[in-house]
């Protein structure tokens, strides 16, 4: 798959979960790639652990753009 085709697949998926309501709550890196955790806001405390979706993000523009949603969010 090339690169650009990569990005596009990651970051659709990354749009599409912020799409049902979902947040960044926690990024952990290593050296196979980015570890992004979300979490429904609305959740309450029973179905935190169903609400939870962590997605690996390989693709450099696909880490350049979640990086850019997060500092987007914290200057709201």
């Amino acid at each position: 798959m090339s690169s650009y085709k990569q990005y596009q697949v990651e970051k659709e998926k990354i749009d599409t979960l912020l799409q049902r309501g979902y947040k960044i709550k926690n990024v952990r890196e290593n050296l196979s790639g980015s570890f992004v955790e979300f979490e429904l806001e609305d959740s309450c405390e029973i179905n935190k652990f169903q609400n939870k979706k962590t997605l690996l993000v390989t693709n450099a523009d696909a880490r350049k753009y979640f990086s850019t949603l997060i500092i987007q969010e914290k200057k709201d």
